[in-house]
């Protein structure tokens, strides 16, 4: 990901319904990644399509689950284009980090779509925090082990 990328990650946030519910606006998720892009302590990837526009982005920090494991922190897909964009970006992710720890994730404990999603990738639900990111929502732990 690049300065470049930025407004559009920040679009495709704003486009999704989930991220609303959590209040993350387009706006604020632009910031967000704008700061982790300049403090450059996560691997930020984006999915371009062949005209090189944006169809999704991943936020990943190192080590960010219990100081052990990678933590998939966002990770999101242009409504219009899912042609395997969130697989290639996570897959990518995972070549270069997954023997370092394994990479855990969180995921709404409503989202049936993405627990299929992520279950067909391998990884498997390992717990359940109620009201952890928003006290309305719960989300499930996901870890992928290294292989």
């Amino acid at each position: 990901m690049s300065e470049e990328h930025i407004g559009a990650c920040g679009r495709i946030v704003g486009a999704l319904d989930l991220f609303r519910r959590y209040g993350l606006s387009g706006d604020a998720a632009a910031r967000l990644l704008a700061r982790a892009l300049a403090e450059g302590r996560a691997d930020l990837r984006v999915a371009l399509d062949e005209q090189g526009a944006v169809q999704g982005f991943a936020w990943f920090v190192p080590r960010g689950a219990f100081d052990r494991s990678g933590y998939l922190r966002l990770i999101a897909v242009d409504p219009v284009c899912r042609a395997g964009a969130g697989r290639r970006l996570l897959e990518a992710l995972e070549a270069d980090h997954l023997p370092h720890g394994g990479v855990l994730l969180l995921s709404t404990s409503d989202n049936r779509a993405a627990h299929r999603f992520y279950e067909g990738l391998g990884y498997h639900q390992v717990g359940r925090l109620p009201g952890y990111v928003h006290p309305d929502l719960d989300e499930l732990i996901f870890y992928k082990p290294p292989a």
